[in-house]
């Protein structure tokens, strides 16, 4: 990708954005059987080391999409020369406060959002959601706090926020190099488009209805923290503070205070989404008026 990738057909730009999430799935699918075989001849059973065999999986999965990331970095596209520009305009405290702000909105958002699932019936229709969470909930919590809240997410902020998501944008947005007025709005209209696009695509490749609409509405916001904050270590701490809240929620009594009265209990939940409208308003009024 270059900045005449706009010359290229659609067809060639859509499979540019699909075929690194099928080297993901080919690659995590071959790495899980091939460790699940291995697991089996040891006698191990499948469905308790499952988080053991998913992060060793997730581990081999990185490095062939950091390769694409690392590629797309490299050439002069729209998308990573803004992204170059927010981040280098930023100051080092700026930048950690950023970091502490979107992990903490993560958090409170996830936990906002499974809250309100957990009011509806979603989750019990679901069988693909509670065979996912049978297995994710399986092997102990020192797996669940390396693979899914540390390697899964930097492997999925890799692929979709960097990789899906900044090709999303080369292809929407048109070229503006006067950076007129109506150019300017144009893009700010095609980063819209590419944010939804690729939390739907995060959404959906999660495969269930209910991961469909957590991963969908964090998707989104993920993206967001991806623009403020120039890099995906913005999204990456978000990801990490929303997966942890749901091991800890699991796996510790940290939310045992929680009301079990459903009017109670949907009001602690107004107040976690409020928390992290909060959250993501401060960060916005910070990287608007900071001077960087």
């Amino acid at each position: 990708m270059n900045p005449k990738s706009y010359k290229y057909s659609p067809i060639f730009k859509s499979w540019n954005i699909i075929y690194p999430i099928f080297i993901y799935f080919v690659v995590t699918n071959l790495a899980m059987s091939l460790f699940a075989m291995l697991a089996s001849f040891l006698g191990a059973d499948y469905q308790e080391q499952y988080m053991t065999l998913q992060t060793a999986s997730v581990a081999v999965t990185i490095p062939f999409i950091a390769n694409y990331y690392q590629k797309d970095r490299k050439e002069p596209t729209v998308f990573w020369e803004h992204m170059g520009i927010v981040f280098e305009r930023k100051s080092a405290s700026l930048k950690g406060i950023n970091g502490i702000l979107m992990f903490l909105a993560g958090a409170v958002a996830g936990i906002a959002l499974n809250n309100l699932l957990a009011l509806t019936s979603l989750e019990e229709v679901s069988k693909g959601y509670q065979e996912v969470t049978g297995y994710f909930f399986a092997g102990g919590i020192l797996f669940e706090l390396l693979g899914a809240c540390l390697l899964t997410p930097f492997l999925e902020e890799l692929l979709y926020r960097s990789v899906v998501y900044g090709r999303l944008c080369d292809m929407m947005i048109l070229d503006n190099e006067e950076k007129t007025e109506s150019g300017k709005k144009r893009e700010r209209y095609g980063r819209i488009i590419a944010m939804v696009f690729s939390a739907v695509l995060f959404g959906v490749l999660h495969m269930n209805l209910v991961q469909f609409i957590y991963a969908g509405v964090l998707g989104i916001l993920f993206a967001w923290f991806m623009e403020k904050s120039g890099h995906f270590y913005g999204p990456l701490l978000a990801h990490i503070g929303a997966n942890l809240m749901s091991v800890l929620r699991v796996e510790t009594d940290l939310f045992a205070w929680m009301p079990e009265g459903q009017g109670a209990y949907l009001a602690v939940s107004a107040a976690f989404a409020f928390a992290a409208v909060a959250l993501i308003t401060a960060l916005q009024i910070l990287n608007r008026c900071k001077k960087e």
